[in-house]
């Protein structure tokens, strides 16, 4: 099976009354695609490696295999092996709860094929449509909340199925074992410049099984803590990267502190020995300090040179306006309202305004 166009993986934990249905499926594919099927049997304690083996050794089904995980570690591991035992060109991966239907795969394949897309260039990826509201909030939040570590816009991060070139496996090492598999994969793709292009899947309902990390309170939140917990460990360990908002924003600090120098110095100069009005040394000091910012911001913090100065620069003194009109009014309101003394009220401003400062700059001034 060396060298065949397509392989899918399908990692199964308890699973048995799918399996069937999964071959039925894609067994009107067998003569229309060159692919394979891996069946991973990511430890089920069900009867799955029974039904499996009755199930391969059936010649119909000749275009699946199994691989066998004795003790389940995680979603990702379970992946993980079945995409390093996958002979093909193309590779993907998808549910096996059939909630996103396993044709859908065929689907991402032609994508690629009528649209003559370079695999190496594209990740192709399911994007759910027709779910309940409730169904997307958590959806959107872990969304909303990796885009802000990783720094960048990673959309529907469960949706399936994921296809790609055999060429970006090897990116794949050092994947983690749990759900957060899913967001790893969309952020190594990120990082090394691919396109993700979307196709819209239904995401129906579970016909057989329960949910794997949802079936009860305790293992919904402790999954969505270790999932938060690895999105944090992969920024951190990723923070070199030039989008990584951890050195993003030490770089912001660096620079507000050099503006902050300048200035300074500007008033000094202009007014001790320019002999400047005091009030129209601080305002030119002023503007001075946001015009570096603006500079080392656009060039070094943020790598947004690649044009549109103007309307940047624009957007930029609009984000230093609300940052000083939200100063004045938390110093007062802190100090009149809450009897917070001046000084401690100040330290809490300055807090809050360099987070407002950095998030608009970055989401909003210096988007790219």
């Amino acid at each position: 099976m060396v060298g065949i166009e397509l392989s899918i993986v399908l990692p199964c934990y308890n699973e048995s009354r799918n399996l069937p249905l999964i071959l039925d499926r894609l067994r009107a594919f067998a003569g229309r695609y060159d692919f394979e099927l891996i069946l991973v049997d990511n430890g089920s304690t069900d009867d799955s490696a029974a039904v499996l083996r009755a199930l391969l050794a059936k010649e119909e089904n000749r275009f699946a295999r199994s691989v066998r995980i004795e003790r389940n570690i995680g979603y990702g591991h379970g992946i993980m092996t079945g995409l390093d035992a996958a002979n093909g060109k193309v590779l993907a991966y998808s549910h096996a709860d059939i909630q996103t239907p396993p044709e859908d795969v065929f689907r991402a394949f032609q994508l690629m094929k009528d649209n003559h897309l370079a695999l190496d260039r594209v990740l192709i990826k399911g994007l759910r449509v027709n779910r309940r509201e409730d169904q997307q909030v958590l959806t959107r939040a872990l969304g909303e909340i990796s885009s802000l570590l990783l720094g960048y816009e990673l959309e529907d991060i469960n949706g399936q199925p994921k296809l790609f070139s055999r060429g970006f496996l090897a990116s794949l090492k050092g994947a983690p074992v749990d759900f957060s598999f899913d967001v790893f994969v969309m952020y190594k793709a990120k990082q090394q410049g691919l396109a993700i292009k979307t196709f819209p899947v239904d995401f129906g309902t579970r016909l057989h099984g329960e949910s794997k990390w949802a079936n009860s309170l305790f293992s919904k939140y402790r999954t969505i803590f270790g999932y938060l917990r690895n999105i944090c460990f992969l920024a951190l360990q990723n923070i070199k990267d030039q989008n990584n908002p951890f050195q993003q924003f030490s770089k912001f600090i660096l620079v507000g502190g050099l503006n902050t120098a300048i200035t300074y110095a500007a008033f000094y100069a202009l007014y001790k020995y320019f002999a400047f009005y005091y009030v129209l040394a601080s305002t030119i000091g002023y503007l001075m300090g946001m015009v570096s910012g603006f500079y080392f911001n656009r060039r070094w913090t943020f790598r947004a040179d690649g044009g549109g100065a103007a309307g940047q620069l624009l957007k930029y003194f609009i984000l230093n306006l609300i940052s000083l009109g939200t100063n004045v009014l938390a110093i007062y309101a802190l100090t009149e309202s809450f009897s917070i003394i001046p000084e401690v009220s100040q330290l809490i401003v300055l807090v809050l305004t360099t987070l407002i400062n950095y998030s608009g700059a970055k989401w909003w001034v210096f988007k790219r």
